[in-house]
C-alpha cells in the first residue's frame, strides 16, 4: 500500500470513501496528502458540501 498519493489517487479515494469505509493505511495517506495540497483540500470539501445538499435535497422531496 502506497502513503504517498497522487491527486488522482486522492479523488478516486475521496469518492470511493463514500460507498465504503477506507482502510487506515488509506486514511492516513488521504490526510498526509492535504496537508499538501490546497486543490485536493478543496476537493474535498466541496464532495462534503455537494453531500449535505444532495441529502437535504433528497428529504426536501420525500417531504412532498
Amino acid at each position: 500500500m502506497k502513503i504517498h498519493r497522487s491527486c488522482r489517487d486522492v479523488t478516486r479515494l475521496v469518492l470511493e470513501s463514500q460507498d465504503r469505509p477506507l482502510r487506515p493505511l488509506e486514511t492516513l495517506s488521504l490526510r498526509l496528502h492535504w496537508l499538501m495540497c490546497n486543490g485536493c483540500r478543496r476537493f474535498r470539501d466541496q464532495q462534503k458540501l455537494m453531500r449535505v445538499a444532495l441529502d437535504r435535497w433528497r428529504s426536501y422531496r420525500q417531504g412532498d
